[in-house]
């Protein structure tokens, strides 16, 4: 049984959608601006009615001072991290994260409202469902440019200060999955409407039990499409930069950036409430199946290309010859990992992920 199946999808869509309108703040969640401290003391607060564990002893709160790179002048951040205690609390943790603060002072429902919502909710299901591992829920400050990759960003600031000699089972990372996908071209978006259901899972590669794990948990989602890729394709685009680095084994999970990304149409009307559900669904499922897999220490890196070409065409299906002759690609099939690099150079030049 799914874990979110015990409550009802009325109240998760219900409960997701006031999460993110609540969190879409007019003027945005900007570091510096108003809307960053409202969006703090929300999350602080719902973490608290959701039952969570503090991640330390005091508080959800964990503050740090660092310099703005604009101004030099010293700026207050604050990562907050509860835990959920699971049965074996010897086991490596698992981390599901996402940041909260915007980009620009504006809405910014996808980026990131929406995975913050699902996270809460996420939370609520496993306080009720107890895993064998611990889980450690973040929302991480200071994401987006000019933080983004400096050592003041967030993910950055949690993993150096808070997680010395810490092996963690696997990290999960959200960002910006809340509109359908839609490659950019006109014809391939009119002619393959299903696209619009694809989440991007990069990662796999990162653990030699990650592709098994992705494939089992996206073998029973109707409403989505899992397609799986190397990191190194598309880059390091969020959270997941500082635990790659740190070889952690993660996954990143988005819809990648979309026509409204980073602008003021990026709305609550832009969220696709159905198909964050099914995310949410997919979310636990690769929770629970952590917590079957070993996950030792002992991991290694691998070249999941078998996986990723199953996955594709099991996710993009019949009209995959279709979108290669749209796109321009010079084969009709794929079988190598020269294959799949190549159709990712012609993607990058095509789409802006």
């Amino acid at each position: 049984m799914n874990r979110s199946s015990t409550v009802s999808t009325h109240y998760r869509d219900k409960i997701i959608k006031q999460d993110t309108v609540n969190l879409s703040l007019p003027h945005g969640r900007r570091v510096g601006q108003p809307g960053h401290e409202i969006a703090l003391q929300y999350l602080k607060r719902r973490m608290g009615e959701i039952g969570l564990e503090y991640f330390l002893d005091y508080d959800y709160s964990l503050p740090y001072t660092a310099l703005d790179p604009t101004s030099g002048k010293k700026i207050e951040f604050t990562n907050l991290a509860g835990l959920v205690h699971g049965i074996n609390r010897t086991a490596m943790p698992v981390l599901i994260g996402a940041h909260y603060d915007s980009a620009i002072d504006a809405p910014c429902s996808d980026d990131n409202a929406v995975s913050l919502a699902l996270l809460l909710h996420a939370a609520e299901i496993l306080m009720k469902n107890t895993p064998r591992r611990n889980v450690i829920l973040t929302f991480f400050d200071a994401e987006e440019v000019p933080f983004f990759q400096t050592e003041n960003m967030g993910s950055i600031r949690f993993y150096r200060d808070h997680c010395r000699g810490l092996d963690f089972a696997c990290v999960i990372i959200l960002d910006m999955i809340g509109h359908d996908f839609q490659v950019g071209i006109p014809l391939v978006d009119m002619l393959l409407p299903s696209l619009r259901k694809l989440l991007f899972v990069l990662g796999s590669e990162s653990h030699s039990q990650l592709p098994s794990i992705v494939e089992k948990a996206g073998s029973g989602t109707r409403q989505l499409r899992i397609l799986p890729t190397l990191n190194r394709y598309i880059g390091d685009m969020s959270d997941h930069h500082v635990f790659r680095i740190g070889g952690q084994p993660y996954l990143f999970l988005s819809k990648g950036r979309g026509r409204h990304s980073h602008q003021s149409e990026d709305g609550i009307d832009w969220i696709n409430f159905s198909r964050v559900r099914k995310i949410l669904d997919f979310l636990l499922e690769i929770v629970r199946l952590l917590d079957k897999a070993p996950m030792n220490r002992g991991r290694r890196t691998i070249n999941p290309y078998e996986f990723e070409l199953r996955m594709i065409r099991r996710s993009i299906g019949w009209s995959f010859p279709l979108l290669l002759r749209c796109i321009g690609f010079r084969k009709r099939s794929l079988h190598t990992r020269g294959d799949l690099d190549a159709l990712a150079g012609k993607l990058s030049n095509l789409i802006k992920l």
